[in-house]
């Protein structure tokens, strides 16, 4: 009896400790788990307050770009696009106020950037008055250096913001590391432990005879248990480091197509059991399109959709169908005739309240509804990436696209031309130049105005386009004055083009306020790349002699340098 008492507080005592072994592995996964879920939270708010600073920084760009399209064109289209951006950047500036306002040193920045915006628009308004007053000349005095000194000291605050967000998602990135080393030493150590134990008190059970039986059962019971905590552990452990892992490769994504990859490769990892489509809305916001498929879908859907047409989309959050056939379902899922039920998920993908798509998931079994939430964490990451993907593509064709006529600036043709100049002599190929000029532009300007004027430059910029190879480089040199570099072109080559080019500006015509401007001809000059030490600059310099040849022997005509 003394024995037995012993071995049934041996055995009594060993339950306890495993008991207690287990809770705690059990707490510090919870732990972990919430280390993990806050690091998430903050990872996506600092997100989010880039994508603010980056939108902020871009309705501002696209403020200042639609008055000085107002100014030089006078259309009212550029100034109501003007009034809808200024509007757009108090509620972004809101929002950056409240996602900032825990941290003093960024929000006195935001606060900074707020006063700076004021600062701006005031500037710009001030100009519009002058411009109304006096014409473009009038408003010309106020682009001073003042203004650039705001614009400039508006670049640098965002800069330091955005670089702050970043030290603060590097510093969130170790506190996640931190944490799966906390759980990998839970699996490591505590989850071997456990098992020992429990095979101490196992053996301790094979020693009562009398509940042999019932020894057999607890241990047989034990054991599964352990086994099923290790393997949700262990997936678990793993899910959160994938997750962990794929935020940090979305950061690094250069567009679109990389980014949806990524959570392709991710979801099909997640739920391989799983048929998923992953959609995009069209920037018409008018249809959904399909993107990316993975799996076998149980209930195929449309490749091209309404929104309408599904309810996640409508609702704003995941729709969600376990089961039941006869269900509510979404109208783009095309239900199959079995018998037996389907799985079904549609998952909305926003960014600062923009819808930008939804992923739809369906299967027969309903075991991806229970990890639905680590599919909501990819698509809120990859919503937040194609959104600052988006944006980042706005500011990019901005910063070398000339507004009024759609070609590249001058700071784009002379990075490109150096680019292909030395492209073109590595690989011992040809490389010519056009330089164009409207004939007699200025008397042009002052008959039928400055709207006159942009509407002929315009034209001319779609004509150069339209004759453009795939490979050629069209740009604005300034004023009426154009370049088209034609990379592995001669002499010959380009002195035709540059003839078709001629010809096709007689027949170009413009109409402006209801009715058709004048002909006009243009002048051409034409060099190509001579390999005596030629650089971008000499080549530019000789294509303009060759322009002004032209013009001097009468206009109208192709002038061909040396």
């Amino acid at each position: 009896m003394a024995i037995s008492g012993r071995s049934r507080f041996a055995n009594q005592a060993g339950l306890l400790v495993a008991a207690l072994i287990f809770i705690g592995i059990g707490v510090g996964v919870l732990v972990g788990a919430q280390r993990f879920i806050t690091d998430a939270r903050k990872v996506a708010h600092t997100n989010e307050v880039i994508a603010n600073v980056d939108a902020v920084e871009a309705r501002l760009r696209d403020a200042e770009s639609a008055q000085r399209g107002y100014l030089l064109t006078g259309r009212i289209d550029y100034l109501a696009e003007y009034q809808s951006n200024r509007e757009q950047l108090q509620p972004l500036l809101d929002g950056l106020a409240r996602l900032t306002r825990q941290n003093p040193q960024q929000a006195a920045r935001t606060r900074t950037l707020d006063d700076l915006r004021e600062q701006r628009i005031a500037q710009i308004e001030a100009n519009l008055v002058r411009y109304r007053n006096g014409g473009l000349a009038a408003a010309q005095t106020g682009i001073d250096d003042k203004a650039l000194q705001v614009s400039t000291r508006i670049r640098v605050v965002a800069r330091r913001l955005l670089d702050e967000e970043r030290r603060l998602l590097a510093e969130r990135d170790r506190t996640s590391r931190r944490s799966a080393d906390i759980l990998r030493a839970l699996a490591v150590l505590g989850i071997p432990f456990g098992i020992v134990v429990v095979g101490m008190v196992y053996w301790l059970l094979l020693r009562e005879i009398g509940n042999r039986s019932r020894a057999e059962r607890a241990g047989a019971d034990a054991n599964a248990r352990l086994l099923e905590t290790v393997e949700k552990l262990e997936r678990h452990s793993a899910d959160l480091a994938e997750l962990n892992r794929y935020g940090g490769l979305l950061q690094s994504s250069v567009d679109t197509d990389e980014a949806v990859s990524l959570t392709t490769q991710l979801l099909s990892q997640l739920l391989p059991e799983t048929g998923g489509t992953l959609y995009r809305i069209r920037a018409s916001q008018d249809y959904a399109e399909e993107l990316a498929r993975w799996g076998e879908h149980v209930a195929h859907s449309a490749a091209l959709l309404a929104p309408e047409q599904c309810w996640g989309l409508r609702r704003g959050q995941p729709y969600v169908v376990r089961g039941q056939r006869e269900a509510v379902r979404c109208a783009h899922i095309d239900l199959p005739t079995l018998a037996d039920a389907l799985n079904t998920a549609c998952i909305p993908l926003s960014a600062q309240g923009v819808q930008m798509g939804f992923i739809y998931l369906s299967s027969r079994s309903d075991g991806f509804i229970d990890r639905l939430d680590l599919v909501q964490a990819a698509a809120e990451q990859l919503s937040m990436a194609m959104h600052n993907l988006h944006l980042q593509e706005r500011l990019r064709i901005q910063s070398i696209r000339e507004p009024l006529t759609g070609l590249f600036n001058r700071r784009y043709l002379e990075e490109s031309l150096a680019r292909e100049l030395g492209r073109c002599e590595r690989r011992g190929l040809p490389l010519s130049l056009m330089m164009f000029d409207l004939d007699h532009f200025k008397a042009f300007n002052d008959l039928h105005g400055h709207p006159g004027g942009d509407a002929l430059l315009a034209a001319f910029g779609r004509l150069l386009q339209a004759h453009a190879r795939v490979e050629d480089i069209a740009c604005r040199y300034g004023g009426e004055e154009f370049t088209l570099i034609l990379p592995e072109a001669s002499i010959e080559v380009a002195q035709q083009r540059a003839e078709r080019i001629r010809q096709a500006v007689h027949a170009l015509r413009v109409e402006h306020l209801g009715r058709e401007l004048p002909a006009v001809t243009v002048s051409i000059g034409v060099a190509t790349y001579r390999r005596e030490g030629d650089s971008g600059e000499q080549l530019l310099r000789r294509a303009d002699e060759a322009l002004y040849r032209a013009k001097r022997v009468g206009r109208d005509r192709v002038e061909v340098a040396g």
